[in-house]
């Protein structure tokens, strides 16, 4: 009697369970927003992430790539969920140019690991705050002359100091990369600090390192960064970005203090300074500002991620397109001769006449597509997108690569060709389907800065040295990206021939 009782019982409570898992689903069903973007279906709770990652293993493709493969089958938009969160995928110019255009598309998700290391606003906040940082720090970089002709000698300087550190090497093959990236640090450092560090500064070769490890660590389209559920299924990879943010973050607290101790008011030096001074005007009666002292450590570390790693990428990513292609880095030493001369260095004046240089820069940015998901969005407010229901607080991905790699656009998108950025008669032809910098409200606020360092560092590079392989390296050259935040190249070294 006892066990008969003992069965109705489990059996009943088998029936509400079920019952229970019905009601939820039939529920989370009727709640579903309708006119979606197409898109995979999904698990409960984890939504596509299985199915994804099965699918990386099985084509061989990293998630820019596939993301392409799938915009092929759904269409140029479309969605799906990671976790709680619907993602969608834009894979067209045209509907990012006016995606991103979109007000309610402004905003960054949050970040759960900048929540960790206890910082919150400043450039990856929403809204008012947002545009009041962003505002701010573009007026403080250019009163510095950053973006500006006139701080072409600032960055010529650099590219002299990365110049004499390569001839230490003579002729021994070695990786470039540790040297592009202090190099372009170099270059934010001397506005937001006020100073520059020598390539074997090893504090700031440490700096630089986890700058370097967070790019591939964060994640394609930042998702170690902002989704909080993908440190389930990479556990290590987030404990480690934590760690090496907090390490950041402490580093560029210590520079902060040491401008505390030692600035003067009347006579700011650099960012720091006049960062400093806004907080102080902020705290006085009747004057507010946006600006905190907790916000400034996430605002610089933001500059240093746009400044540094994308700059760097591009310029390690120009070095293995020149080794591996030497008949074009042959065109390009001849067009900086022919202009130039070999009695002085390149300037940004040259720049019209530098033609097939310009060409070969932008089609590297291209093919590179170096930062391949750009950075994520999310819907302020609910939107539409080419006629889709967008609900509030879907992030918006951008796949940078797929719209570099467009074949309705690029013809043989995978073949590294200059030419198609030169018109008929010779003239560069800039296209506006190239968006390195993304586009829209929240374009790289680095853009124009970026843009002169590339062309700077490059022509000096190109005037004083020849790349090529190491001797007896019979492999051939991989061009195959490792893909983060960042689409790097597979590390490689390289010899340095002195042309002077």
């Amino acid at each position: 009697m006892i066990g008969l009782l003992e069965k109705e019982l489990s059996s009943g409570i088998e029936t509400i369970l079920l019952c229970v898992v019905a009601f939820v689903i039939v529920l989370w069903w009727l709640q579903k927003p309708t006119n979606l973007p197409p898109g995979p279906w999904g698990w409960p709770l984890i939504g596509y992430i299985p199915n994804f990652l099965v699918s990386l293993y099985r084509t061989g493709l990293n998630p820019p790539q596939l993301f392409a493969k799938m915009a092929t089958k759904y269409g140029p938009v479309f969605s799906m969920r990671i976790g709680g969160k619907l993602v969608v995928v834009l894979n067209k110019h045209s509907i990012i140019k006016e995606a991103f255009h979109n007000p309610h598309i402004s905003n960054r998700p949050t970040s759960k690991t900048m929540e960790y290391v206890g910082l919150s606003g400043g450039l990856l906040s929403p809204g008012e705050e947002w545009k009041q940082e962003r505002r701010f720090t573009l007026a403080t970089l250019r009163s510095f002359g950053v973006g500006k002709r006139s701080f072409e000698g600032c960055i010529a300087e650099e590219a002299e100091y990365l110049t004499k550190e390569i001839t230490k090497f003579r002729a021994t093959p070695f990786d470039l990369q540790p040297l592009f990236t202090n190099a372009t640090s170099n270059i934010i450092c001397s506005v937001v600090f006020g100073k520059r560090y020598g390539y074997s500064d090893s504090n700031f070769k440490y700096l630089l390192r986890l700058l370097n490890q967070n790019a591939q660590l964060i994640g394609a389209g930042g998702v170690q960064f902002f989704f909080p559920i993908a440190k389930y299924f990479q556990p290590g990879h987030y404990r480690q970005l934590k760690n090496n943010i907090f390490n950041v973050i402490n580093f560029i607290t210590g520079v902060v203090e040491q401008h505390e101790s030692a600035r003067d008011p009347d006579n700011p030096n650099d960012y720091i300074d006049v960062y400093l001074n806004e907080i102080e005007s902020s705290q006085k009666p009747a004057r507010g500002s946006h600006v905190k002292t907790k916000t400034m450590p996430l605002t610089i570390e933001a500059l240093f991620g746009a400044g540094t790693e994308t700059t760097a990428t591009t310029l390690h990513w120009a070095v293995k397109y020149m080794m591996a292609y030497p008949e074009i880095q042959k065109r390009v030493q001849q067009e900086i001769d022919a202009v130039v001369g070999r009695n002085r260095l390149p300037r940004l004046s040259d720049k019209d006449d530098l033609t097939f240089t310009a060409a070969t820069l932008l089609e590297i940015q291209r093919i590179g597509s170096i930062s391949p998901l750009g950075f994520p969005h999310q819907c302020g407010e609910a939107t539409t997108i080419e006629g889709y229901n967008i609900p509030k607080d879907s992030v918006v991905l951008s796949n940078l690569y797929g719209v570099h790699h467009d074949p309705d656009t690029w013809k043989n998108p995978d073949a590294f060709n200059p030419e198609r950025f030169l018109g008929k008669d010779g003239c560069l032809r800039e296209r506006e389907e190239l968006i390195p910098f993304s586009t829209g409200r929240r374009v790289c606020l680095g853009e124009h800065l970026a843009k002169m360092e590339l062309y700077i560092f490059f022509t000096h590079l190109l005037h004083r040295f020849t790349f090529k392989k190491p001797d007896g390296d019979s492999q051939p050259i991989s061009l195959k990206g490792v893909v983060g935040l960042v689409n790097a190249p597979e590390p490689f070294i390289t010899l340095v021939e002195s042309r002077d």
